[in-house]
């Protein structure tokens, strides 16, 4: 019987970058826990400045100084000013701080030309983060930004969610693996690389099982490997209709009582097969490196954030203004790779010119995806349209 994972655990904060939050994160302490001054000058009352200015200046009594490691212990009051720093705890019996430009000290006395009104340049308690307020809600990915107000509240340890473990498989007679030499017919392995880095990038803990022949027996043998150590399976290739594409046979042969779904309405990425074995997901993509990018897009990623159980969008997206038609026929939602450029103070995205899936560099010459759905036929020149981000663009 598979073992059922553990979704959880506590890691240092040093190493929380990037990993999802696994419950609500709750402030124990205020912040700032006392009122504290928010520029250099004098803790006053403010009531004692109003009406104060470069020819009628408030006089005060200079009683002290509070330093920025210092819990006071000199008290104001009417005329009285005390010297602070910014973050020195705010003296007893004083609720403002004017700052040191509006002030001149004449004969030990200090004079104040600038009215402040109670609270002004004063961090109230609480303010930054009040105590029990949710810092980080459940889901959450952690920014350096995160781990800022984590460490300001003293978190040495976060509990996140464990990273899915995700077993990547490539098959074909035709692929080679980086380092050997490269013979007539032989294709570096594309696929497996190109999963394993996304893998990471979408939260999950890739397991690199390798290159397998086209061989009924050795792709059955692989595949038990993996669902017998993984959350889920991405295998690539050997899903379409030729003699060699008998991914989906050997998945049909383990699945027993649940049904392969194989063909989806995508455009790339038709060939995608999706069945679960022993409480597993797996996932066939397509054998080009197109197809296979945008399968592993639409349903391998969402894959991974079901296990973290998080709803992150993982795809900021921008408005841009279509530079030609794009046309789509026969029922399916097609993914076009577009490359987004600033022209006139407008954004233009333009369609990537590819004679096909396996054109990998349209990828890298891509900055975006236009969505057309099935039942469009197309989206006409200079229309506004919703472009997915794949990477960032200068404007």
């Amino acid at each position: 019987m598979k073992q059922i994972r553990i979704n959880k655990q506590k890691i240092s904060l040093n190493e929380s970058l990037d990993r999802i939050t696994a419950s609500n994160i709750i402030s124990n302490v205020n912040i700032p826990s006392v009122d504290k001054a928010a520029m250099d000058g004098y803790a006053i009352v403010a009531e004692d400045t109003f009406g104060s200015s470069q020819n009628n200046p408030a006089i005060f009594e200079i009683v002290g100084e509070v330093g920025i490691d210092e819990i006071p212990k000199i008290i104001g009051g009417i005329g009285k000013s005390i010297a602070v720093a910014t973050g020195s705890n705010m003296p007893k019996k004083t609720d403002a701080v004017v700052m040191i430009e509006y002030t001149n000290v004449q004969r030990g006395d200090l004079q104040i030309v600038k009215p402040v009104v109670p609270g002004q340049n004063v961090s109230k308690i609480g303010e930054d983060v009040k105590k029990n307020q949710v810092v980080l809600k459940k889901g959450t990915r952690i920014t350096p930004y995160d781990i800022g107000i984590l460490a300001a509240l003293g978190y040495k340890n976060v509990e996140v969610m464990q990273r899915p473990k995700v077993s990547v498989i490539s098959t074909g007679d035709e692929l080679i693996d980086l380092g050997e030499i490269q013979k007539s017919a032989k294709i570096y392995d594309v696929n497996r690389y190109m999963a394993k880095a996304s893998i990471i990038k979408s939260g999950g803990d890739p397991i690199d099982l390798g290159i397998v022949k086209d061989e009924f027996e050795e792709i059955e043998k692989r595949l038990k490997q993996a669902i017998s150590i993984s959350d889920i399976v991405v295998i690539s290739a050997g899903t379409s209709v030729g003699e060699k594409d008998i991914v989906p046979t050997v998945l049909t042969s383990l699945s027993g009582k649940n049904k392969l779904i194989h063909g989806v309405s995508l455009r790339p990425g038709y060939p995608t097969g999706l069945i679960v074995i022993d409480e597993t997901p797996i996932v066939s993509l397509p054998g080009y490196p197109v197809s296979n990018a945008i399968s592993f897009r639409v349903f391998v990623r969402p894959l991974i954030a079901f296990f973290l159980e998080t709803n992150e969008n993982f795809e900021p997206s921008i408005k841009a203004k279509l530079s030609r038609r794009i046309a789509n026929s026969g029922g399916l939602r097609t993914f076009v790779r577009v490359r987004i450029f600033m022209d006139k103070n407008e954004l233009i995205a333009e369609p990537i010119m590819a004679s096909g899936a396996g054109v990998i560099s349209s990828l890298t010459r891509a900055n975006g995806l236009v969505i057309i759905p099935e039942d469009k036929e197309g989206i006409d020149e200079g229309e506004k349209v919703e472009v997915r981000l794949l990477r960032h663009f200068e404007a």
